[in-house]
């Protein structure tokens, strides 16, 4: 590890978050002289601390040990498509205590993505766009379209992080593995968690080096692997330029036979849950998964406010407003603390 990369982390997700280098030494129990010398690549922390740093920093160890801000890129925008129900579920049903689109725009946010285009029948717009307008007061820029608009992406700067149907995904440094995903722009990643049923329709195998090989081959491989794809999927902007949107990719997971380039996946951990949100059922396994989370730590989970006040996309202030907003609730009243624990030099819910 580069301790000049390191200390340049440190410094930049420090000052995001908003600690002195008093406040992150006294957090952590050292001095802050010792901060000032990591941060100025001098040393580095100790091994016993560096966790509760990536904490504290809202990161993640191995990221933080890597030097790596790839979730503060700009150079990322965002394709939620959503497609309606069967079963009536919609961007406003409930999970627990929020509607599920705080889910779906929070895995975009996590990884610092500000421009999101949302592709969605009319009822859903109607209902993101009355609650987000343009998104602009969570420091968002959300583009609402009818349909996708293949032409849009020709020439593109961007590299896209696409989200296709409604899911909850939940686990523990997640956002070290979606950063994984988002390293290499030379490539297109899926997500993936090993298989649940063997009758899976979206079947993945990979070879030794992490490409995916389609499944007639992957049968052929003794180094198989036999994973799911979630409806995630990075790709380069110039995949993006060669790939053909079709209008039926929200009806399911992304097929990476429509890609003119090799594939790799970013197998999740164990302890990984994803629940695609395609029932009632559905819906209530994960609104009690979050209950259960969220009264466990007594904190929020998914709380698209205090996503937007770490990744630095609101001021304090403006997040001290939206709470405001909700005071009466107990939403509102859980911002409200952790933005007065934030000033008191307290942490909630650790």
């Amino acid at each position: 590890m580069d301790p000049k990369r390191v200390g340049n982390a440190i410094a930049y997700l420090r000052k995001k978050v908003g600690y002195t280098q008093r406040e992150l030494a006294d957090r952590i129990g050292v001095s802050d002289k010792a901060v000032s010398k990591w941060e100025r690549g001098l040393g580095l922390p100790d091994t016993a601390i560096i966790g509760k740093i990536a904490i504290l920093l809202d990161s993640d160890t191995d990221s933080l040990l890597a030097g790596d801000l790839v979730h503060h890129n700009s150079g990322w925008t965002g394709l939620l498509i959503l497609k309606e129900s069967i079963y009536g579920i919609k961007a406003n049903t409930i999970i627990y205590d929020k509607p599920i689109i705080n889910f779906m725009l929070s895995y975009f946010m996590l990884m610092g993505i500000r421009d999101i285009r949302i592709v969605s029948g009319e009822e859903d717009r109607q209902y993101i766009e009355s609650v987000f307008g343009n998104g602009s007061r969570l420091g968002l820029r959300l583009t609402y379209w009818e349909s996708i608009r293949e032409n849009e992406y020709l020439n593109s700067k961007s590299n896209v992080m696409v989200i296709s149907g409604m899911t909850f995904i939940y686990g523990v440094d997640q956002s070290r593995f979606f950063q994984k995903a988002m390293l290499d722009k030379s490539k297109t990643t899926v997500l993936s968690l090993p298989k649940k049923k063997i009758d899976s329709p979206a079947r993945i195998y990979y070879d030794s080096d992490k490409k995916v090989v389609t499944s007639e081959d992957g049968e052929k491989l003794r180094t198989q692997y036999d994973y799911y794809q979630i409806p995630i999927i990075f790709c380069p902007a110039h995949v993006i330029c060669s790939m053909k949107l079709e209008e039926n990719m929200g009806t399911g997971a992304i097929s990476y036979t429509r890609i003119n380039d090799e594939v790799y996946t970013v197998a999740l951990d164990r302890g990984f849950v994803e629940i695609p949100l395609n029932t009632w059922d559905d819906v209530m396994d994960a609104s009690a998964f979050v209950k259960t989370v969220q009264k466990a730590c007594g904190m929020q989970i998914y709380c698209i406010e205090e996503i937007a006040w770490r990744r630095g996309m609101i001021s304090h202030e403006e997040f001290i407003r939206l709470g405001e907003q909700m005071k009466d609730i107990p939403y509102g009243k859980y911002i409200l603390e952790i933005a007065e624990a934030k000033v008191n030099g307290k942490s909630v819910g650790n």
